[in-house]
């Protein structure tokens, strides 16, 4: 009987993972052999190049603490090559499968996906072939500067999408702070991690990037 295909889960969201881990406990042909929770921690766990991973498929989420799985994608490629990679992510617009195809990635199976779809597509990247959703075909591959925005868009929590708005109405941290009934620390606490999020250096590219998107 072949070796299972060794299988590592990177995932930020712990009831996930262990739950994926107890669905594919009872596949003989595939093994868990590692659940990690962040970018970083992939990162440590992987040796380092050119010694191969001691894993066959990378089921990788997208938003994770960072880096996340977008700025992970291309140097996985170019480093651990024989690891495949498959995105397992609830972004799943044509725009973010093409671009992930586009960054490196052997396959994307979606988190609304039932269980039968995610161990097809497991199992079809472990065998060496390629588990894309069908695209549009004017939909080429490429590196979507929208795609990216969806990704940080994610990244906000409903708190800091009011601190967003608020922002943009012009009100400043101590006027935010009494709307909310936050203290100004917090507030500020607020205001940095956004601009962390969304990659952004200051209020007036905040400003305009929420403009661009709706927030």
């Amino acid at each position: 009987m072949p070796a299972p295909h060794r299988l590592l889960i990177v995932d930020d969201h712990q009831m996930l993972t262990q739950s994926l881990a107890a669905l594919l406990h009872s596949e003989a042909d595939l093994q868990v052999v590692g659940q990690l929770a962040s970018g970083a921690d992939l990162l440590a766990w992987l040796p380092q190049p050119p010694v191969p991973a001691a894993a066959d498929v990378l089921l990788l989420d997208l938003h994770l603490p960072p880096p996340d799985g977008f700025t992970l994608l291309p140097r996985l490629r170019q480093d651990w090559p024989d690891l495949r990679v498959l995105v397992f992510s609830t972004l799943s617009t044509t725009e973010v499968v093409a671009r992930v195809q586009a960054a490196g990635a052997h396959g994307f199976v979606s988190k609304a996906a039932d269980a039968s779809q995610l161990l097809a597509a497991i199992r079809s990247v472990a065998q060496g072939q390629l588990s894309f959703p069908r695209l549009p075909s004017t939909m080429a591959p490429s590196l979507s500067p929208d795609a990216g925005a969806l990704l940080k868009l994610h990244r906000l929590s409903t708190r800091e999408r009011e601190i967003i708005r608020l922002i943009c109405e012009g009100l400043s941290t101590r006027d935010m702070a009494a709307r909310l009934s936050l203290s100004e620390f917090t507030i500020g606490t607020h205001r940095r991690n956004i601009l962390h999020k969304l990659e952004l250096h200051n209020v007036a590219a905040l400003i305009r990037f929420a403009g661009d998107h709706g927030l």
